[in-house]
């Protein structure tokens, strides 16, 4: 078996992160895209002395396990051909292996519940769908030996899995995002591609047709479309025309359209030269466990809001907040949780912090709107805003529950250090990504922390991802001598072994 190697294997597990798992001579393959029970067609990509990693083919055989969805095969959902009870089944179990093996916690003795999303199907609030060279259209030719791209065809749908220039066309409804807008997707880019203005190309970096995002609010049942394009030949696009075919299709559903330009190398939808609202209004309003939210093209908010509401009820049910007690929500994003404490626990104070400005901004309107005066937010890095209550920590502060909601990549060593240093009697950790959590779980212990509950969250059906949330209680000060003996004893013991 050797780099560039085509063989066939049988696919018998599913590994952390979604890969489709094989043994092949010794080796354990990691195949992206190939489910359990599947015989499949993969190229060796990359080879390491236990493990190799190869690139899906081709399907040989189907799984006994795979069902008929009814819906069109999509990147986003690569377990959709899994029912939905075997794919908690795998979140549940990989959940488990991670906080075994990066936390050192047996999560049987702690597990409160597994959570299932409300709505399996047409759940997200917001989807990226990209513009490009489509497969099917593009023309090789060996010229002096060399393999030379004919760059031609029109797509609007999303990046083939696996590598970052060529798009398949969303000809049907993906089962992920409102399925009235995916149906239309198709005259969408037939109108695009009627302008005669060239979709963008990210292999050679030209084009004008770069992106579509389009952000929904359940409770209103509206859209904000954002179109994303280059500066080039931006004066022969007609807008006028692409915001009538809207409106005509999706009447009173549109509540603002943008028109976006960037320039920028790189494969983002974030990065604008400038950005035009060129109808309506710019921003949607969703109402989640009773509160309202006010929310920009571009605001972090939970993707999945019905899924939001079962997990922010966990949060509440951890947080352990009386009357007179201070709480933190720390990477507050918008600030949902943070209002959402301060209206079930109307008699405490809450502080929501994060380093997005426009985020925070969000989070004060919303204040407004909902009428709660128990609540304030700050734009800083969480470190920093740690550090600078120190002084007041001195001064007789106390913190009763902080929620943390960080990143993929979990929480910034320091800043985790100096949650410690507040000791809070209660730290409710939600995380996206169970590794880290499980590795920051381990310090938390080290500090002091012992994991009470954990829930697990199906929060993005037909993906890997999976969410937790946990309950975190401070041990007494006598526990806490014992566990910081104990753990002295620990290292003293490998150092001399």
């Amino acid at each position: 078996m050797k780099k560039g190697s085509i063989l066939e294997f049988q696919v018998s597990d599913l590994a952390f992160g979604g890969k489709g798992i094989a043994k092949f001579e010794g080796f354990v393959i990691f195949i992206d895209g190939a489910l359990p029970g599947q015989k499949v067609k993969g190229k060796i990509m990359k080879k390491k002395k236990k493990y190799a990693e190869a690139k899906l083919l081709e399907i040989l055989e189907r799984s006994d396990l795979e069902i008929d969805h009814g819906y069109r095969d999509f990147p986003g959902a690569p377990w959709a051909r899994l029912p939905v009870s075997k794919q908690i089944e795998y979140k549940r179990q990989q959940v488990f292996d991670c906080f075994k093996k990066f936390g050192k916690i047996d999560l049987g003795s702690v597990l409160d519940e597994v959570i299932s999303s409300p709505e399996s199907w047409n759940y997200r609030n917001k989807m990226e769908f990209s513009f490009g060279v489509s497969e099917e259209s593009c023309l090789m030719n060996v010229v002096g030996g060399k393999k030379i791209w004919k760059h031609s065809g029109f797509a609007l749908g999303s990046k083939k899995r696996g590598q970052y220039w060529l798009v398949e066309n969303l000809k049907n409804p993906s089962g992920l995002f409102d399925e009235d807008f995916e149906s239309f997707l198709p005259k969408i880019r037939l109108f695009c591609e009627q302008t005669l203005l060239p979709v963008y190309n990210q292999k050679i970096g030209e084009g004008f047709f770069r992106y579509l995002v389009v952000r929904k609010s359940f409770f209103e049942n509206k859209f904000l479309v954002n179109l994303i394009t280059t500066l080039e030949e931006a004066d022969s696009f007609p807008v006028k025309d692409f915001i009538s075919l809207l409106l005509r299709q999706f009447e009173g559903r549109i509540n603002g359209i943008f028109w976006s330009i960037n320039d920028n190398i790189g494969d983002t939808t974030q990065n604008y030269v400038k950005r035009d609202l060129v109808y309506g209004e710019e921003k949607l309003i969703e109402k989640i466990n009773g509160l309202t939210f006010e929310i920009s093209l571009n605001s972090f908010f939970q993707t999945n809001p019905l899924a939001a509401e079962k997990l922010y009820g966990k949060v509440i049910e951890y947080a352990d907040l009386n009357a007179g007690d201070r709480g933190l929500d720390l990477c507050c994003g918008t600030g949902t949780i943070a209002q959402l404490l301060a209206k079930n626990f109307p008699d405490s104070k809450i502080v929501g912090v994060d380093i997005v400005e426009s985020a925070i901004n969000d989070a004060r309107e919303n204040v407004k709107r909902n009428k709660l005066e128990n609540v304030e937010f700050y734009c800083d890095d969480v470190r920093k805003f740690l550090k600078s209550l120190t002084h007041d920590l001195n001064r007789g502060l106390t913190i009763k529950t902080i929620v943390l909601d960080p990143p993929r990549s979990g929480l910034a060593p320091k800043a985790l250090q100096r949650i410690l240093e507040l000791k809070p009697e209660t730290i409710v950790y939600i995380s996206c990504n169970p590794a880290t959590m499980a590795r920051d779980a381990a310090i938390m212990k080290e500090g002091g922390y012992e994991a009470k509950k954990i829930s697990i969250v199906n929060q993005f059906p037909h993906t890997s991802h999976v969410e937790c949330i946990g309950k975190f209680k401070r041990f007494s000060n006598e526990m806490a001598a014992i566990f910081l003996c104990f753990l002295k004893i620990v290292e003293i013991h490998f150092l001399l072994h």
